[in-house]
């Protein structure tokens, strides 16, 4: 187990990782200091934390059901049988279309 001080505000939070991951520990660390930026005029630290994870949870509760909608195209496309392009026949041209030549 590996040890990653990180600064975050004026703070420095110690935390226990595997070794792998103190970079991506680093990175997110550095991604919340940006966000928390964002909120630089707020006095509180506890405010400014909490609307950034507001914000945070937001964007992820986003990204989670775009993804969803995706899946279920997806799905709808493959029930169409637009997901079997591998199994239909290849069949050469006679000629190329008008334009494209």
């Amino acid at each position: 187990m590996a040890e990653i001080t990180l600064r975050v505000g004026d703070q420095k939070v110690a935390i226990n990782c595997a070794p792998h991951e103190q970079r991506r520990l680093g990175d997110l660390a550095a991604l919340l200091e940006s966000r928390l930026a964002v909120f630089a005029g707020e006095p509180e630290a506890t405010r400014k934390l909490v609307l950034t994870a507001l914000a945070l949870m937001d964007e992820a509760q986003s990204a989670g059901a775009a993804l969803a909608r995706a899946r279920a195209e997806i799905d709808r496309l493959n029930d169409l049988g637009c997901g079997d392009a591998e199994d239909a026949p290849v069949r050469p041209l006679a000629s190329l279309p008008e334009g494209l030549a």
